[in-house]
């Protein structure tokens, strides 16, 4: 934590950051706002162009925010960024072989690609990623960093106004226009952490704004982080990377850096090393969960196997933490005066509350407002919604303030309360709920709320999510190739099981010097031709080369994955019998041998269950499969044998369980 002599600290890291923050500014601020002040002279705007004391004013203040960050263990107080950043490898989504172990600024990757998305769920390091590599911008030189948290964008904030709002010194402000060309001439780093923050009902105009603002400003360099989200597609020209997880070395690493090699690192690494780890291998490839891992033990001496329990274990040591600084026995009274299991009960009215905006930073006043409708829920609860307030930033540290914004410390945490009321608040209204998130147009946005649900309420969850996804693929596979009398049924089988929440597009393309057909403007009009055949709202992987052959003519696959797949990964995570990995995933070395019949560069094929097209016919079906099963999106598919029997036994105990509720329904 944050002491009087860490306070020094940060003052001689940031007299440390000075030298370097000039070198910055003078190599590449200066002649380009000298290049803007020649220009705008003639005018008579020179006055509206933002100086070298506005940027240096912005990295000072940045780079003291970025070097120190919040975290959940400490009771949610802040320590050194350095102290507990792990390197983490980035993975390529097109080239499995593609990695890039990231320490500070990547500038191999950069270099390369220029436009970086970095994807992937809740709490595998984004946001701390993204804060090395702006502060690694400027120890490395590598150019002019912004940073932008992407949940202050709404549809009255664009995304030139936050840059605006950050560059701007007191009582400065600055032509919206010049600053535009200004990015316009390249030489930014621009950093845009959390696009899945963006509140739900303003997404649409916020990613237009965003699209618009990166085509004209094409010439800098870009980071973007998101959880996966079906509308990311809009991003072509970005390269996805996801972030790999950690292996067991590397979470260990991390709980050591927790405890700077202390007593409790080495005593939970020890129990770890005795303990069988299926149980728990998913949560040390997790950042979060490895620090919430950490906080449990330290607080209980014991290992959670259920991620939920995980987060109560963490709100449990926030609650009844001990102040140090005033000895092992002082506890801070709570100002609402609220015990430990009414407060919880109050945050999780709040975390459903906004699970429904879909939004995590507030106002005072927005929080404010919560807690009142919260209050009011809770019946019988009597409490001062200020009190509450200081509470939840100060005592029981959920909240962080960040000047007038108040924020849950991470959006997991606001899940975990929300996933806590629909269990436990919702009562007979639970089944309507996971209804309305199981037809959700942004279902991918609920995965952890799904996730955590799931080690709650196994039943529910059963009876309503996978029962609706088990009576899909049963319609689906009674549908497709429904008059298929060929095809030998084993291969049948396994196309129903990977064409299940799929499209499928085979097209040729020519590559160019750059080894890169994609931004060719046939190819861009063929990709929304794609996108405007697909039946479901769903997610695009990029296309991917899958059959090298004459005439420097190769075929790739455009593969359109429903947002429900994203179900298959939560299951396969959970060892549910209903899915399974793909044995050839991203395996396959060598082109197979297929005429897919394309004339055309550029020329395109819709893979469907017709016993026209030329992909069905009987000598091709089969590599068509080990195509699909190689590159066809996430390496996961429904268990068609096992999904069917789950699907008639849920239904068989479900009548008895409601032969059982007529029978009571006398008492």
């Amino acid at each position: 934590m944050i002491d009087f002599n860490d306070t020094i600290a940060i003052k001689d890291l940031l007299t440390t950051a000075s030298p370097l923050i000039k070198s910055l500014v003078d190599t590449f601020v200066t002649p380009k706002l000298e290049k803007f002040r020649d220009k705008n002279k003639l005018v008579g705007t020179e006055k509206m162009i933002p100086t070298e004391e506005d940027f240096t004013e912005y990295f000072h203040r940045t780079y003291k925010r970025l070097i120190v960050v919040n975290t959940l263990v400490f009771n949610n107080s802040q320590i050194f960024l350095n102290e507990i950043f792990l390197p983490l490898t980035l993975r390529s989504t097109n080239d499995p072989n593609l990695k890039v172990k990231v320490e500070g600024f990547p500038k191999s990757i950069s270099d390369e690609f220029g436009n970086i998305l970095i994807t992937d769920m809740a709490g595998m390091g984004k946001s701390t990623l993204m804060k090395k590599i702006f502060i690694d911008s400027i120890h490395g030189n590598y150019g002019i960093p912004i940073f932008i948290e992407l949940r202050r964008l709404n549809k009255n904030k664009t995304i030139l106004d936050e840059i605006q709002e950050q560059l701007n010194s007191i009582n400065k402000h600055f032509d919206s226009k010049i600053l535009l060309d200004l990015l316009a001439e390249g030489g930014f780093i621009l950093i845009f952490d959390g696009y899945d923050e963006i509140p739900l009902a303003d997404k649409d105009i916020v990613t237009q704004n965003l699209q618009d603002f990166i085509s004209k400003t094409f010439n800098n360099r870009f980071f973007f982080t998101s959880r996966p989200e079906k509308a990311l597609s809009c991003f072509g020209n970005f390269q996805e990377f996801k972030i790999e997880p950690l292996n067991k070395k590397e979470a260990y690493e991390l709980l050591r850096k927790y405890d700077k090699k202390g007593r409790i690192s080495q005593l939970l690494i020890q129990k770890l090393q005795e303990t069988e780890m299926s149980n728990i291998e998913e949560f040390l490839t997790n950042p979060l969960l490895v620090s919430l891992l950490f906080t449990a033990f330290e607080y209980k001496q014991a290992i959670p196997f259920k991620k939920y329990l995980f987060y109560r274990q963490v709100y449990d040591a926030n609650f009844e933490s001990h102040d140090l600084t005033k000895g092992d026995s002082y506890i801070h009274n709570k100002y609402s005066r609220l015990e430990i299991d009414d407060f919880h009960r109050v945050l999780r009215h709040i975390g459903f509350n906004c699970f429904s905006l879909q939004k995590i930073e507030f106002t005072k006043d927005e929080l404010l407002k919560l807690i009142k409708e919260s209050k009011d829920f809770c019946v019988g609860l009597n409490f001062k919604e200020s009190d509450f307030l200081q509470d939840v930033i100060k005592t029981v540290p959920i909240f962080t303030q960040d000047g007038n914004y108040f924020r849950w410390s991470h959006k997991s945490l606001q899940e975990y309360f929300a996933a806590q009321f629909i269990y436990l608040d919702s009562k007979q209204k639970q089944n309507s709920i996971l209804e309305k998130i199981y037809n959700h147009s942004n279902l991918e946005n609920f995965a952890n709320i799904l996730d955590l649900y799931y080690d709650m309420d196994y039943k529910t969850f059963r009876n309503v999510i996978e029962l609706n996804l088990l009576e899909e693929y049963k319609i689906f596979s009674e549908r497709y190739f429904e008059k298929n009398t060929i095809i030998d049924n084993s291969e049948l089988l396994k196309r129903k099981e990977l064409m299940f929440l799929a499209e499928n597009y085979f097209f040729k393309a020519k590559r160019t010097k750059s080894k890169d057909p994609f931004h060719n403007e046939k190819f861009r009009i063929m990709i929304g031709d794609f996108e405007c055949n697909c039946k479901n709202q769903n997610s695009k992987s990029s296309p991917i080369l899958v059959n090298p052959s004459i005439n420097n003519q190769e075929v790739y696959l455009a593969n359109y994955q429903s947002n429900k797949k994203m179900l298959l990964q939560l299951l396969l995570n959970k060892h549910n019998e209903i899915v399974k990995e793909l044995e050839f995933f991203r395996k396959i070395t060598h082109s197979v041998d297929i005429d897919f019949n394309l004339k055309e560069n550029y020329d395109y094929i819709k893979l469907n269950d017709s016993p026209d097209c030329t992909l069905n016919f009987q000598n091709n079906f089969g590599k068509v499969n080990f195509i699909l099963e190689a590159f066809g999106g996430l390496g996961i598919s429904i268990n068609s044998k096992e999904a069917l029997k789950k699907l008639k036994k849920i239904k068989s105990e479900m009548k008895l369980e409601n032969q059982s509720d007529f029978l009571l329904s006398g008492f």
